[in-house]
C-alpha cells in the first residue's frame, strides 16, 4: 500500500494565483505541497495584465523586477464612448500611492515562468502531471489521493497524446487551498455553490502585430449594452477582445488555447481577417495600423460567478475556483492571487487551531464584501457629482471591467466621479 505524505498545507492548482500561495508559503519556511494535473505552464492566456497592488505584492515575494523586465507598463487606461467616439474618463494610475503605480502587461504564460523559476529557486517546485482526485475532508486534515500522470507517444500527433497512471500518491494535509480554476474539484467537495451574479459575455479576441506604435494605454470602449478592450503589448503587437451579441461563443469553452489556422473555421466562426476589420472600423475607429498579421484569435465564452462561501473547515478556495469576472479588469486572477497570499499567510502564522479558525472566517467575510463591491451587488456606486452620472448609466459595462481592486479602487473611481458606500 502507498505511503501517506503528511503536509501541513496542499496548494491544489500551480496557476498564479496557486504559484503566489506557494510562494508565501516557501518564504515563511512552511510545510506545504503544490500539484497541478497539467505538465508545465500555460502556453497562452486570457489573463495579462497585474495590476498596481498584485505588483506590490510580487514585490514583496521578490519577483517583481523579473517580471516587470518581461513587462509593457501602462499609466493610464481611457474610457471611450464608441457612440461618439469621444473620451469619457480616465484612469491615472499614476496617482496611486503604490510603490508600482501602473499597469504591467505581461502574457500569464511568462508570468507563470517567473513564478515556477523563482519558486525553484526557494527550494520547491510545483509536482506537475498530478491528478488529485478522492478530496475527503475531516475535523482535523483532508486526505485526498493524487495520480502521477505521463503522456504515452501513440505514434501520432502530440495532440493525440494518451495518458496513464504511473503510480498513486496519498497525502494527508492539515488545510487544502483550491486555486484549481473554474471547475474547481475543490470547491465541489467543499459543497460550495457557485452561482451567477450578472449575465455571461461572449468574446471575439484578437492579437495582431501592427506596422505603427500602438497606443500606450489600455483602452475601455463602452458600445451601448457592449464593453471591447484595447490592450498594447510589446513588439508592435495588440489585443482586442470585442464583446459579441450573447450565443456567439455558445461552444466555446475556457480552456486557454489558441484558435486552430482554419481559413473556413475562422470566418464561420466570425475570427477571420474580413470580421476583424469591420469590428476594428466599427469599434476602434481611431485605430490607423495594419491587423493583417494576427498571432492569435479565440471566442471565448465569460461567464460572471461568486461562490457563496471561500471556505468550509479544513478546504478553502481562491481566484477562479471562488469567482469569475468580466475580462477587461482582470480582477479574478489579480484579486485571487491578493486572496492566495492572504490565505497562505494566515495559515501559515499559526500553529493554534482556534487562532487560525478566526483568521480564516476573517478572511471569509473580507473575500465576500470585497466581490460584493467588485460585483457592485448591491448597487453600491453612486456618482459623485453629474460627470459621474454617466458611468452610472453604464454601471454593467464598467462595473467588474475595471483594472483595480484592494485599497486603490476608491482612489480609481474617485478619479471617475464615482464612490462606493461600501468602500471607506
Amino acid at each position: 500500500m502507498p505511503q501517506t505524505k503528511s503536509v501541513d498545507l496542499a496548494i491544489l492548482g500551480a496557476g498564479p494565483v496557486g504559484l503566489t500561495a506557494a510562494h508565501v508559503m516557501a518564504d515563511r519556511g512552511a510545510d506545504f505541497v503544490l500539484l497541478d494535473r497539467e505538465f508545465g505552464c500555460h502556453s497562452h492566456s486570457y489573463a495579462l495584465a497585474l495590476h498596481p497592488e498584485t505588483l506590490d505584492l510580487m514585490d514583496a515575494i521578490g519577483v517583481v523586477d523579473k517580471i516587470l523586465a518581461d513587462s509593457v507598463l501602462l499609466k493610464r487606461a481611457a474610457i471611450v464612448d464608441s457612440a461618439d467616439g469621444r473620451q469619457k474618463g480616465l484612469i491615472d494610475f499614476g496617482r496611486l500611492p503604490s510603490k508600482h503605480p501602473y499597469l504591467a502587461v505581461v502574457g500569464q504564460n511568462k508570468l507563470e515562468s517567473i513564478l515556477v523559476e523563482s519558486l525553484e529557486a526557494k527550494g520547491h517546485r510545483p509536482l506537475w502531471g498530478h491528478r488529485v482526485h478522492g478530496i475527503e475532508p475531516f475535523a482535523d486534515r483532508v486526505s485526498f489521493r493524487a495520480d502521477q500522470l505521463r503522456e504515452i507517444n501513440t505514434g501520432f500527433s502530440i495532440e493525440e497524446a494518451e495518458l496513464e497512471v504511473g503510480r498513486i500518491l496519498n497525502f494527508e494535509s492539515r488545510y487544502v487551498i483550491g486555486a484549481d480554476g473554474y471547475d474547481s474539484s475543490t470547491r465541489k467537495v467543499a459543497g460550495i455553490d457557485f452561482p451567477e451574479v450578472a449575465p455571461s459575455m461572449d468574446y471575439a479576441v484578437f492579437e495582431f502585430k501592427t506596422n505603427v506604435k500602438p497606443l500606450t494605454e489600455m483602452r475601455i470602449m463602452v458600445d451601448g449594452d457592449q464593453t471591447h478592450v484595447y490592450w498594447p503589448l510589446s513588439d508592435n503587437r495588440c489585443r482586442f477582445s470585442f464583446q459579441m451579441s450573447k450565443g456567439f461563443a455558445e461552444n466555446a469553452s475556457f480552456e486557454k488555447t489558441p484558435q486552430k489556422e482554419d481559413p473556413d473555421g475562422l470566418e464561420a466562426a466570425g475570427l477571420g481577417d474580413a470580421h476583424l476589420d469591420y469590428l476594428l472600423k466599427t469599434h476602434a475607429p481611431w485605430f490607423v495600423g495594419s491587423s493583417k498579421d494576427v498571432q492569435w484569435r479565440v471566442v471565448v465564452h465569460f461567464e460572471r460567478r461568486l461562490a457563496t462561501s471561500f471556505g468550509e473547515g479544513r478546504v478553502w478556495i481562491a481566484g477562479d475556483a471562488a469567482h469569475m469576472a468580466a475580462p477587461a479588469g482582470m480582477l479574478s486572477m489579480n484579486v485571487g492571487m491578493q486572496e492566495a497570499a492572504d490565505l497562505a499567510s494566515k495559515l501559515s502564522q499559526d500553529t493554534n487551531e482556534s487562532s487560525r479558525e478566526f483568521r480564516l472566517d476573517a478572511y471569509a467575510l473580507d473575500r465576500e464584501n470585497e466581490w460584493h463591491s467588485l460585483f457592485d451587488i448591491g448597487q453600491e456606486i453612486f456618482a459623485q457629482d453629474p460627470s459621474g452620472e454617466w458611468f452610472l448609466k453604464h454601471r454593467s459595462n464598467l462595473i467588474g471591467n475595471l483594472p483595480a481592486s484592494g485599497k486603490f479602487l476608491s482612489e480609481i473611481l474617485r478619479q471617475l466621479k464615482l464612490g462606493d458606500s461600501n468602500i471607506f
